[in-house]
């Protein structure tokens, strides 16, 4: 009879996992070190389950060179070990001109939504921690570090206050949301009246719509900031895409944003005439749950009764279908032609951070 020698208790007992080390954390101050950073910011961006295009190198590089006003401090975190970046977090501190305090904001704030923090998956609570070490050690350069705009799932709501310091999260603008599991219902109403204004614009001239490649992008967002402007205008306002920065910024990001397969540039004619333009912005296939954002849009006020800008939300929402979205997110703000399309309220978060 053969026998069989069983293995030593210690052989069998699984071999304790190595603690992993802690992430190097790199200050980033200038925007010469974003650019240097921007391959590999751009390989995490593509990974990272948190990311939008609000969290791009084409959306705030471009932002921090005409927009941002303050002091860059963003932070690299890599792996001590290989170097690789794991982690980013695009910040920068701006001093308010009134009470003096220093805040610690995300790059685009006030200008872009769903801010957040780029992780590779599975290492979400490793770049927590080496970002908390790092706020700790600049703790003497700001006041408060705040993260508004976050999704309910946001991993760097898990943050933890250490010692001496504090932390709130509170309640932010919800995103009005259009969410579809086969294809967008529209209100029957706002059907109706769709088709209403379609027929009247057929009596008046002919409608088509384009979307924007390389070639048509610098004059269809030329159209936008002047459609855009005209409307505001009406209401004795300038309107966001008045300032001259701020135009700098999207003239310089708008091809970035094309290239990348992220921007619907999207207008509507009328006997060639523009007459609605609308900004876009697109989740790319296959990194992220698929979802097309309303940004801005623009409609020429001498056309109001054929609801151009109406005509062309509709148009946009069906090509987000077309394209694989599963969501229409009219962004911030609860203005009520949002919700007649069916949209609805989606939370957010603010986070807000500080020594004691």
């Amino acid at each position: 009879m053969s026998t069989s020698t069983l293995p030593a208790a210690s052989a069998r007992r699984p071999a304790a996992r190595t603690p992993e080390a802690p992430l190097l954390a790199q200050a980033l101050t200038d925007v010469a070190a974003l650019q240097r950073l921007r391959p590999e910011w751009e390989a995490l961006w593509w990974q990272a389950r948190a990311a939008t295009p609000f969290q791009s190198p084409q959306w705030l590089l471009p932002w921090c060179q005409h927009v941002g006003q303050g002091r860059l401090a963003s932070v690299a975190l890599r792996c001590p070990d290989s170097g690789t970046l794991v982690g980013f977090a695009p910040l920068y501190v701006y001093r308010h001109p009134e009470s003096g305090q220093r805040h610690l904001f995300p790059l685009g704030i006030a200008t872009s939504d769903d801010h957040d923090i780029l992780a590779r998956p599975g290492d979400e609570a490793r770049v927590l921690q080496a970002l908390l070490a790092h706020l700790q050690e600049q703790g003497d350069a700001f006041d408060v570090f705040e993260l508004p705009q976050l999704r309910s799932e946001a991993f760097v709501l898990r943050l933890a206050a250490p010692p001496g310091w504090r932390l709130s999260i509170a309640e932010d603008d919800a995103h009005p949301v259009l969410a579809w599991e086969t294809a967008p219902a529209i209100a029957q109403a706002l059907a109706a009246n769709l088709r209403t204004c379609r027929n009247r614009a057929a009596r008046v001239g002919t409608l088509q719509f384009e979307t924007a490649d390389a070639a048509s992008l610098p004059a269809m967002l030329e159209a936008l900031f002047a459609l855009h402007t005209a409307r505001w205008s009406e209401r004795a306002q300038a309107g966001v895409l008045a300032d001259a920065a701020v135009r700098a910024w999207h003239r310089a990001a708008a091809p970035q944003l094309l290239a990348a397969g992220m921007l619907r540039l999207q207008g509507l004619r009328l006997d060639g005439e523009w007459i609605a333009l609308a900004h876009v912005l697109a989740d790319p296939a296959p990194a992220h749950a698929r979802r097309s954002r309303y940004y801005i849009g623009g409609f020429d006020p001498r056309h109001a009764a054929l609801s151009p800008g109406a005509l062309l939300i509709h148009h946009a929402i069906a090509s987000a279908h077309d394209e694989g979205a599963r969501a229409f997110d009219f962004l911030r703000g609860a203005e009520p032609y949002k919700y007649r399309w069916g949209a609805v309220d989606e939370p957010r978060r603010v986070l807000r951070l500080w020594p004691r």
